[in-house]
């Protein structure tokens, strides 16, 4: 069951988005594409990426793809190293070893990480902020509730491939908000002022 959060300015100005960085990820398509030697390197650069952009009060919301051929030690060095003070986590479409971890995706839980509060929010967010309303899943949808208002779709999964999500496409309020585009998370503002670009659309009802 999907749950509307209204956030506060103050929470909405603290929080960065950001979507398939796959700590870890041995293949070269994605290390060696981004510009790195191994996937050593391209996580620890994230990770410092991160806690330059985000700081420690930001909130980071992660719209999956967080890290893969990763056991859990693993991922409990990624966690210890990163210095922000929230994550909200979706789940993509690698999501071990998190799910082994916590128990699958049936729930939503929390978890303090190495200091850090992480909310697992399961595959599906909306919130809003004031009159914005922002619908977030892995998965880049056509169509999406509110759609035609004005509420926005913040989605990854495509590394930027796909033309309706990418940033300068104009037809649809849709974004990929994935690492492989910005090398970093954006902020609302960031977010807010790309979406001003693009138009509404109505191909489905309010």
């Amino acid at each position: 069951m999907d749950v509307m959060y209204k956030l506060t300015k103050e929470t909405y100005d603290k929080l960065f988005v950001t979507s398939d960085t796959h700590f870890n990820h041995n293949q070269e398509f994605v290390w060696k594409t981004r510009g790195y030697s191994s996937p050593t390197e391209m996580t620890e650069d994230m990770i410092q990426i991160i806690n330059k952009t985000v700081g420690e009060d930001g909130i980071l919301l992660h719209l999956g793809d967080f890290c893969l051929n990763t056991t859990r030690e693993m991922y409990c060095d990624i966690m210890s190293k990163l210095r922000v003070k929230e994550i909200w986590m979706l789940w993509g479409n690698h999501n071990n070893p998190i799910q082994k971890s916590y128990g699958g995706t049936s729930f939503q839980i929390s978890a303090i990480v190495h200091g850090t509060a992480v909310k697992f929010l399961h595959h599906y967010l909306t919130f809003r902020q004031g009159k914005k309303t922002f619908v977030c899943f892995h998965f880049p949808m056509r169509v999406w509730d509110g759609m035609a208002s004005g509420s926005m779709h913040l989605c990854g999964h495509s590394h930027g491939s796909l033309e309706i999500s990418r940033p300068e496409n104009k037809n649809y309020k849709i974004l990929d908000c994935g690492w492989d585009i910005y090398k970093k998370p954006l902020t609302m503002k960031e977010i807010e002022d790309i979406m001003a670009t693009k138009e509404i659309n109505n191909l489905h009802h309010a």
